[in-house]
C-alpha cells in the first residue's frame, strides 16, 4: 500500500484526491503568480532633475528572491524540468519549448495540469506535488504576504539617486505599526519622514511613468 505525500493511505496511485486537486490548483495559479512577481522588480530609471538625496554607491535595485524565481532556474526551470521528466516517462519524447519566459511558464504549467491523470499514477507524483507546493508558497509569500503589518504596504520604487545619477528603484513599503512613522528604503537606507511623503509620492509616480514610457 502506498502513502500520499500527506501520509494518506492509498489503494492505488501516488496522490490522494485532495493532493491531486491542490496540485492542479497550484499549477493553474503559478502563471498568474509569475506575472504578479514582476512589479517587485524595479529597474533603475533615468534620474529626474528635481532635488533628491544622492547616494555614494548604487545598491542592488531588486529582490534577489524575485530575481531567482523569475530567472532561468526559478519558476520556469522547475516547471520545465518536471514537464520534461513527465513527457519522457509518458511518451518517451522531449517537450517542445518556445516563446517568452512568461509563455513558457504558462505552457509548462498547463501541460502538467492537463496530464495529471498520468501524474497521479507516476512514481514521481509525490516529489512533483511537493516541489510545486513549495514553488507556490514561495511566490505567494511575496505576492500575498500573510501578515500585512510585517510585510508592509507596497508604495513603489525608491526615488533616491545613486552616485551615477541613476535611481535606486528598490521597493518601498510602509509599515503601519512603525514608530516613529517613516518609510525606509531596505537597500539604500534613505529615510522618508512624514513631511516628505507628498514629494515621495510625486517622485514615485514620475519614475513609474518614466519606466512605462521606456
Amino acid at each position: 500500500m502506498n502513502l500520499c505525500v500527506c501520509r494518506t493511505e492509498l489503494t492505488d496511485g501516488y496522490l490522494c484526491a485532495r493532493c491531486r486537486a491542490a496540485t492542479h490548483g497550484r499549477l493553474l495559479r503559478i502563471p498568474s503568480l509569475y506575472r504578479l512577481l514582476e512589479p517587485e522588480l524595479q529597474p533603475t530609471a533615468a534620474a529626474p532633475s528635481y532635488g533628491r538625496v544622492r547616494l555614494v554607491e548604487a545598491p542592488m535595485p531588486v529582490s534577489a528572491e524575485v530575481l531567482t524565481m523569475r530567472g532561468p532556474g526559478g519558476i520556469v526551470g522547475v516547471l520545465e524540468d518536471w514537464w520534461a521528466a513527465m513527457q519522457a516517462s509518458r511518451a518517451g519524447s522531449a517537450p517542445v519549448i518556445s516563446g517568452t519566459v512568461e509563455q513558457r511558464v504558462g505552457t509548462a504549467a498547463g501541460r502538467l495540469a492537463f496530464h495529471l491523470d498520468f501524474v497521479v499514477d507516476w512514481a514521481e507524483a509525490g516529489s512533483l506535488a511537493t516541489e510545486i507546493r513549495r514553488l507556490d508558497e514561495r511566490a505567494l509569500a511575496i505576492v500575498c504576504p500573510p501578515d500585512t503589518r510585517e510585510h508592509g504596504e507596497r508604495l513603489g520604487p525608491c526615488p533616491a539617486e545613486t552616485g551615477t545619477g541613476a535611481v535606486c528603484g528598490a521597493v518601498l513599503r510602509y509599515y503601519r505599526g512603525s514608530s516613529p512613522k517613516k518609510v525606509t528604503c531596505p537597500w539604500c537606507e534613505v529615510v522618508y519622514p512624514p513631511h516628505s511623503w507628498a514629494d515621495l509620492k510625486a517622485w514615485i509616480d514620475h519614475d513609474e511613468e518614466v519606466l512605462l514610457a521606456g
